[in-house]
């Protein structure tokens, strides 16, 4: 019998840019038993269709939440709009490890107000009435916890941690996945997840995984790999069911 830690599967960067890749993904996870999941969406990737011009995305993202899954706001275009801002820490991690995709570390306030509302507002016309939102490369400055309560959000989901918005409650999530970047970054990246799993003993643990690589890139195997003993030990679940609970 599974033991009742929780576990979180997600697939990030959902799109129409992606989709061939995420089916593949999901087929994968499916073959795991790894369900619910979580599926964070990108309403408007540069230079593809939107949600709204992607009927069969559309199709696989009501199939999923009919099943259980949760739907997350990932972003608007998931594309940076301009040079990095905010604090160095923050620039600098944008620099280092998002390329050009932490569209939220390049934003004014303003700005990320009206994609905000634009995003959630793309995935409410598909009848997603979505309440949690994950930067692009979990990058965000700290003010946009504010800008997400006022526009009605109730979850904001980092790399270790998700906030209930509402309550002020922040839960650790220690992490592994596959990050679909160079080699070294998924080092980095599997030797954070090592780390942070060692201490993780009763806590909520998330697998993620991004569509670039998937499904045949090694680092997305090793991941993969990873799911069938966190499953027998870990039940599946959602960001939702994770702070409801």
């Amino acid at each position: 019998m599974r033991a009742s830690a929780p576990l979180v599967v997600s697939v990030h960067d959902v799109s129409a840019a992606t989709e061939a890749q995420v089916r593949a993904i999901l087929a994968d996870l499916d073959a795991l038993g790894a369900r619910p999941r979580v599926l964070k969406v990108v309403p408007r990737p540069p230079g593809f269709p939107t949600l709204d011009q992607a009927p069969g995305l559309v199709a696989l993202l009501r199939d999923e939440a009919e099943h259980g899954s949760e739907i997350v706001l990932h972003g608007y275009t998931h594309r940076a709009a301009g040079p990095y801002r905010g604090p160095w820490e923050l620039r600098a991690r944008a620099r280092l490890f998002a390329g050009s995709s932490a569209e939220f570390a390049s934003l004014p306030p303003s700005e990320m107000t009206r994609r905000l509302a634009f995003g959630r507002q793309a995935l409410l016309r598909q009848g997603f009435d979505v309440e949690a939102f994950c930067a692009p490369a979990w990058l965000a400055p700290p003010g946009i916890r504010p800008l997400l309560r006022e526009l009605g959000f109730r979850r904001y989901v980092g790399m270790a941690s998700v906030v209930d918005l509402a309550r002020g409650r922040e839960r650790w999530t220690p992490w592994i996945g596959h990050v679909g970047a160079g080699a070294w970054q998924e080092r980095l990246v599997r030797l954070g997840g090592v780390l942070a799993l060692a201490a993780s003993t009763g806590t909520p643990v998330k697998v993620f995984f991004h569509p670039d690589g998937a499904p045949t890139s090694p680092a997305y195997r090793s991941a993969l790999r990873v799911l069938p003993a966190l499953l027998h030990r870990r039940r599946a679940t959602t960001y939702a069911e994770l702070l409801d609970g």
